[in-house]
C-alpha cells in the first residue's frame, strides 16, 4: 500500500492528519495545464538547517486549492505521494520551507534529510503542472565517512549463503527517527545479504553506507547487497534490476513496488480501492461500500486494469532471457495484490474474503512463468500459515494511521520473494519479520497463526511486515543424491553347515553396529560395524548343527531396520547329517540322534551329544568286573 493520492490530501488536511497511510506506489504521469504560471527559489542548494523561499505566480489559473508539492528527485506528481505540500490560494506569493522544521507544510514523511528534491506548482488539488519542477539540493553538515566495503559471505564446499529480505520501508524509513539506522540494524539482525526496499526514498544509499554494502536506487524500489553488484537496469517502470556476483555465480535480482490503486482486494471486504474507470459508485474511493463485492469476474477485470499482471508478464520475459544466459533469478517486493495460492476454497470464509475464491493474476503470472513463491513453498497451507505482511502493527502510531479499511479484516500477504527453480539454488527457509501483532477492524491483534514471526530488537520503521527467505547458491549443484537402499552380498549362496561365509553390505547407516542373524529361528552369527559411508565386510560361520535347506541371512541396523539375503545351507562335509542318525537321511522318519532335537520340524539343530549314559554304563561294568575278580581270588585262597 502507499500514501493516499493527491486529491485525498485535502481531506486529510481537513481531518488534521499529518501522516499518510501506508505504502508508496506510482500513479499516472502529471499533465501540464494551459497557463503562464511560474515557480522560482532564492537558492539552488541549502544545508539541512537552512531555509529556502519559493516564489510563485499561478497566472490565470487562480484556485483556492492550487498547491506546491515537494517530491523526491525524479518522481512525477500523480505517482508516489509528495513528501511535503501546502495550498497557495493567491495568484502570487512566497512560501518558505526548511527541511528540519517545515512550518506551514503538511508532511507526508516524518524526516526530510539530505538529498535531491523536485518542487512543483500544481493546479486545484490535482496534478496539472502550472510550473516546475525546480531542483533543490539539501546537504548534510558533516557526512559520515563510509564504512569499508563489507566482505561477501565465504563460499564453503562450493556453497554460498544468500538471505533475501523484502522490506517496505514506509517513505524511505522517514516515518521514525533514525529510520535508516533502524533498517540497517534489522538487516544485520536478519543477516540479509540482499534487501529489496520498496518506498525507496534515500534509504538505499543511507543504509548501504551504514553497512558497507553496495546499493541501487531505481524505480520506487532500492536494492542493498552484501555481494558485489555487477550491473544494473530497470524493467519497465516498476522493476529495479541488479546482477550480483555470489562467489562466482551470477544471480539477477528484481525488486518491485507495484501500482497501489485498483486495490481490488478491498472489494470483497466492502471497501473501495481507488479503482479508476467505469465502475460502480464508491469503487474509486477508499471508503466503505454499501456491501461487499463478490463478483469474481468483475474483481479480476478491475485488477487487470491496475497494470500489475502486465508488468509481471514483462518481468517473466526478462527472467527467461537471463536464465537462458545461465543466471539464477530472484524477485522480491511489495506487489499490492494478494497471491492466488491464498484466496482458495479453504480460505473463502476467512479474513473477510466473504466466499470469494480469486486466482489473482499477478502472482499467477509469475507461477505460470515457472517461478516459485518462497514462503508458500516452505509453508504450503494458507490457513495454518497465512504469512500476512499487511497491515503490520507499529506501536509508535495510532491504529488509524495503519489501516485503510477500519471496519474490515484487511490482512493479506502482499510482500513476496519468488525464485526461478534451478539445481544450483535451494530454498532453505522462509519467515515473516516484524511485530507480533497486526491490525484487524482498527484493533491491535496478536497473531495467532502457526507463523513464527521474527521480531528484531530495532525500532520497527514500517507499516508492513517483511519477508525473509534463505537460499543456498551452489556452483556445482545443490541437489544431494538420494541415498540408496541397503544391500547385501554373500560370498556363496550355498554354504555347508559348519563352514564360513563372507558378508558384504553397502548403504547402511554410517559408523553403525549391525547385528547379523541366521533365520528362520534366529541365531546370532555376529556383529559388524559400518564405515563412514555405511559399508562393511565381515565373515561369519554357519553353525554346524544347522538343518540343510533354505534359510535367510538378516542384517539389523540400530533402528531395527532389517535387510535380508537368501542363503542355502548344505550338509556338513564330514559326512554327518544334522537332524538325523549319522549316515541317515534328514527327514526320513528314522530315530533322531541323542541330543539332536527333532530335525524334522525344520528348526536349527543344537550340536554335540549327552555322554552321561555312556559314563554310567562304563562305571557299572567296571564294578561288576572287579567283583568277579575278588570272588575268584577268594575261591583260590579258600
Amino acid at each position: 500500500m502507499t500514501s493516499p493520492s493527491r486529491p485525498r490530501r485535502g481531506l486529510l488536511a481537513l481531518l488534521g492528519a499529518g501522516v499518510a497511510f501506508a505504502g508508496l506506489l506510482v500513479a499516472p504521469t502529471a499533465h501540464a495545464a494551459d497557463g503562464d504560471g511560474s515557480l522560482t527559489s532564492d537558492a539552488a542548494s541549502i544545508a539541512i538547517d537552512e531555509t529556502i523561499t519559493f516564489s510563485f505566480d499561478v497566472g490565470a489559473s487562480v484556485h483556492d486549492r492550487n498547491w506546491i508539492g515537494i517530491y523526491r528527485d525524479g518522481v512525477v506528481p500523480g505517482g508516489p505521494a509528495s513528501l511535503d505540500w501546502r495550498y497557495v490560494p493567491d495568484k502570487t506569493g512566497e512560501v518558505t520551507w526548511n527541511p528540519s522544521t517545515r512550518d506551514g507544510w503538511t508532511r507526508n514523511t516524518a524526516v526530510m534529510g539530505a538529498g535531491e528534491y523536485d518542487v512543483y506548482l500544481l493546479e486545484d488539488d490535482g496534478y496539472n503542472v502550472l510550473a516546475g519542477p525546480i531542483d533543490i539540493t539539501v546537504t548534510d553538515a558533516e557526512p559520515e565517512p563510509p564504512l569499508p566495503p563489507a566482505e561477501p559471505k565465504p563460499e564453503v564446499d562450493g556453497k554460498s549463503g544468500l538471505n533475501v529480505l523484502t522490506f517496505n520501508v514506509w517513505h524511505g524509513g522517514t516515518q521514525v527517527e533514525n529510520g535508516a539506522q533502524q533498517i540497517a540494524d534489522i538487516i544485520r539482525e536478519t543477516d540479509a545479504d540482499v534487501t529489496f526496499l520498496p518506498e525507496v526514498g534515500q534509504a538505499p544509499a543511507q543504509v548501504a553506507s551504514l553497512l558497507g554494502y553496495q546499493h541501487l536506487t531505481a524505480t520506487d524500489t532500492g536494492i542493498v547487497s552484501r555481494y558485489p553488484i555487477v550491473s544494473t537496469d530497470t524493467i519497465g517502470r516498476w522493476w529495479s534490476k541488479a546482477v550480483l556476483d555470489v562467489n562466482g555465480s551470477e544471480v539477477v535480482v528484481y525488486g518491485g513496488h507495484l501500482e497501489y490503486r485498483w486495490y481490488t482486494t478491498y472489494l470483497p471486504r466492502g471497501y473501495g480501492g481507488e479503482i479508476r474507470g467505469d465502475w460502480p459508485a464508491g469503487w474509486n474511493t477508499w471508503n466503505k461500500l454499501d456491501a461487499p463485492v463478490t463478483d469474481v469476474e468483475a474483481i479480476l477485470q478491475a485488477n487487470e486494469q491496475s497494470g500489475r499482471p502486465a508488468t509481471a508478464a514483462e518481468l517473466v520475459a526478462d527472467i527467461d532471457a537471463e536464465r537462458a544466459a545461465g543466471r539464477l533469478a530472484i524477485v522480491g517486493g511489495d506487489f499490492n495484490e494478494p497471491p492466488s495460492q491464498d484466496w482458495t476454497a479453504a480460505t473463502a470464509d476467512l479474513f473477510d474474503h466473504n466466499g470469494v475464491v480469486a486466482p489473482w493474476q499477478t502472482t499467477q503470472t509469475l507461477l505460470d512463468g515457472g517461478l516459485v513463491d518462497a514462503f508458500r513453498t516452505v509453508y504450503p497451507d494458507p490457513v495454518a500459515n497465512p504469512g500476512f505482511t499487511w497491515p503490520a502493527d507499529n506501536v509508535l502510531f495510532p491504529t488509524s494511521s495503519l489501516t485503510w479499511a477500519p471496519e474490515a479484516d484487511e490482512r493479506d500477504r502482499i510482500d513476496y520473494i519468488f525464485a526461478a527453480p534451478d539445481e544450483r539454488l535451494s530454498i532453505d527457509g522462509a519467515t515473516v519479520v516484524g511485530p507480533q501483532s497486526t491490525i484487524v477492524r482498527n484493533q491491535r491483534v496478536v497473531d495467532d497463526s502457526a507463523d513464527e514471526i521474527l521480531t528484531p530488537d530495532a525500532v520497527w520503521p514500517s507499516d508492513h511486515k517483511a519477508v525473509l527467505a534463505s537460499f543456498t547458491v551452489c556452483g556445482g549443484g545443490c541437489v544431494t543424491p538420494e541415498p540408496g537402499q541397503p544391500s547385501l552380498e554373500i560370498g556363496s549362496v550355498a554354504v555347508a553347515a559348519g563352514a564360513s561365509v563372507a558378508v558384504e553390505g553397502t548403504n547402511f547407516p554410517a559408523a553403525a553396529v549391525l547385528r547379523i542373524e541366521l533365520r528362520s529361528t534366529p541365531v546370532l552369527l555376529g556383529t559388524a560395524t559400518t564405515d563412514a559411508v555405511g559399508a562393511f565386510r565381515t565373515t561369519v560361520s554357519v553353525p554346524a548343527g544347522t538343518t540343510p535347506g533354505a534359510h535367510s541371512l538378516v542384517v539389523i541396523d540400530p533402528d531395527g531396520v532389517e535387510t535380508t539375503a537368501a542363503i542355502t545351507v548344505t550338509a556338513p562335509t564330514d559326512g554327518t547329517t544334522p537332524g538325523g542318525i549319522p549316515g541317515g537321511t534328514p527327514g526320513s522318519g528314522g530315530a533322531a540322534a541323542p541330543g539332536s532335537g527333532n530335525a524334522r520340524d525344520g528348526s536349527l539343530a543344537t550340536t554335540g551329544a549327552d555322554s552321561t549314559p555312556f559314563v554310567l554304563g562304563a562305571v557299572l561294568l567296571l564294578g561288576v568286573g572287579l567283583g568277579l575278580v575278588v570272588m575268584h581270588r577268594r575261591r583260590r585262597l579258600g
